[in-house]
């Protein structure tokens, strides 16, 4: 390695108008001293005789790298040899040749006449120059390079959502892979940024040897066309019209109702949908869906969750003790056995409900072919209108009317909610109030990022109330509105079923039928049914 680094000390000489010039360098890292004696045998060849020796001692003694004057230019007249300059294409290069003549020698200065009288004023490389004065020879030697011009990028579109991921299962925290949430479906609200387009660009104009500008090539634009249900925005900008699922084919599309062609299981997924969902097949055990509108489905439900404004289920339910289903309006289904419904307003069942369990905000509906209710608990609001309770076994079932109790919570829930989110809302903007009357420029950084901090739970505080308060209104008017309650049994009424309304309760001991069944001083009455 220390073989490698070591340098020699070297030397050149050049002749100019005015003189003959030394440049000497010192060696490096213990490589070999100049040598005075092969400076002046390199002069003898030049056939330079006149010399002063003692600037050449100076110079070997402390090289410096510097160029010092030590003769005289010969006064013989120079030869000098032929330069031809060739102008490359488009005029980004001139290409140097040299025909040397006997006794002939070619300065730096007889280039650059050359290239100057060719019009070349533009991107002179000094160092080619110099190598061929130090060799005295050029063949097609490149002397001068333009600057090419940088083309404009194209314009190409950025997305708004996650294409990458869709269709991927999630990955947990512990690194298992859930195969039930892989983000099949992308959903999205009304003025959601989906796409973007990124403009072209100019480019940056080049510069030939000549000194002339060159253009450069500008970025090809494209065209966005918006799909169905989607805006575009300043030409560039593609946004949500409506809350939806993206459906990309030529265009890219917000559809309303996301349409499953056969069953919600691996295939799919879970379901999470800011619109309606129709499922053409059923919905498989241990999985879920969720949608802001209505959820329809042409199967059956076997052991799956569903939470959505209204549902319907075509051919019944099969809760296996594991489904869950929650609606805001109400719940239609053929039959349900071993599930829990939930409906603000109604369930309509059409055949049998077995040993299943019913939260109906204003009234539960069990007719039909059979309209049968077997087992279990079925509550209502307002009214139960039902064909046949309980069984000749004397299976334990209840049929209560009284306020849902879950809405009755959910409303002194959400009333205490409403009140601490308004409380919190003013004290977070009295807080980013004060800090902003005290001037950005005066707030260090950790202040300002409280300040983000403070107006981002504004917003979404903002946000979130008018929700919350809406949701108040919709339960205090089901709630609000009820009518005194009202048991119909429109066939026969078992043993062994359990009658509440409002505080009051009755064990019925006989079969009985087309009753109606109701409260009236402070006890359960039953009367014919009209």
């Amino acid at each position: 390695m220390d073989e490698i680094m070591k340098k020699d000390g070297w030397y050149e000489i050049t002749e100019q108008k005015d003189g003959i010039y030394l440049s000497a360098w010192p060696p490096e890292n213990g490589g070999i001293p100049l040598s005075k004696a092969a400076i002046i045998e390199e002069l003898q060849k030049r056939d330079i005789t006149e010399y002063n020796e003692n600037f050449i001692s100076i110079i070997v003694q402390e090289p410096l790298g510097e160029k010092i004057r030590i003769a005289d230019a010969p006064q013989t007249p120079r030869i000098k040899p032929e330069i031809s300059v060739q102008i490359g294409p488009d005029n980004m290069e001139a290409v140097v040749s040299i025909t040397f003549l006997p006794n002939s020698k070619v300065t730096a200065d007889d280039i650059l006449e050359e290239l100057q009288a060719a019009g070349v004023v533009y991107g002179i490389d000094e160092c080619a120059i110099e190598a061929i004065v130090r060799r005295q020879f050029a063949n097609k030697v490149v002397c001068a390079y333009g600057v090419l011009p940088i083309n404009g990028e194209n314009a190409y579109l950025k997305y708004h959502f996650d294409r990458e991921n869709q269709g991927r299962p999630v990955e947990l925290a512990d690194g298992r892979i859930d195969y039930k949430n892989i983000n099949k479906f992308i959903n999205v609200n009304a003025d959601d940024l989906l796409l973007e387009k990124i403009p072209p660009t100019a480019g940056i104009a080049g510069q030939d040897i000549f000194g002339n500008p060159v253009a450069p090539q500008p970025g090809k634009d494209m065209r966005l066309l918006p799909g169905k249900n989607v805006t575009l925005l300043n030409d560039c900008q593609l946004v949500a019209a409506i809350d939806g699922q993206i459906s990309i084919k030529d265009r890219i599309n917000v559809l309303p109702v996301l349409e499953i062609p056969g069953d919600v299981d691996y295939s799919t997924g879970n379901i999470d949908f800011v619109g309606s969902v129709i499922v053409r097949g059923a919905l498989q055990c241990e999985f879920s869906i969720k949608a802001a509108g209505n959820v329809e489905i042409l199967g059956g439900v076997y052991g799956g969750m569903i939470e959505a404004q209204s549902v319907i289920i075509s051919k019944g339910i099969q809760g296996m003790n594991r489904t869950v289903i929650k609606a805001r309006e109400r719940v239609v289904a053929t039959f349900a056995e071993n599930a829990t419904i939930y409906a603000d307003q109604d369930v309509i069942v059409k055949d049998v409900v077995m040993n299943s369990i019913i939260y109906a905000g204003i009234m539960a509906t069990i007719e039909g072919r059979r309209g049968l209710a077997i087992g279990g608990r079925i509550s209502a609001g307002e009214k139960i209108q039902i064909s046949t309770a309980g069984n000749c076994a004397n299976v334990n079932t209840s049929l209560e009317v009284a306020v849902n109790p879950f809405l009755q919570n959910e409303l002194n829930n959400l009333r205490q909610t409403a009140k601490n989110d308004q409380e919190c809302y003013q004290g977070v903007a009295l807080m980013a109030k004060f800090l902003r009357k005290r001037g950005l420029d005066q707030l260090n950084t950790e202040k300002l990022a409280r300040l983000e901090r403070l107006e981002a739970t504004c917003q979404e505080l903002a946000e979130k109330i008018p929700e919350t308060q809406q949701r108040i209104a919709d339960l205090e008017k089901i709630i609000t509105n009820l009518k005194p309650g009202r048991i119909n049994i429109t066939n026969t009424l078992h043993p062994g079923v359990t009658i509440r309304i409002g505080l009051l309760s009755k064990n019925i001991t006989d079969s009985l039928k087309f009753l109606s069944i109701y409260a009236a001083n402070n006890e359960i009455r039953l009367s014919a049914l009209k």
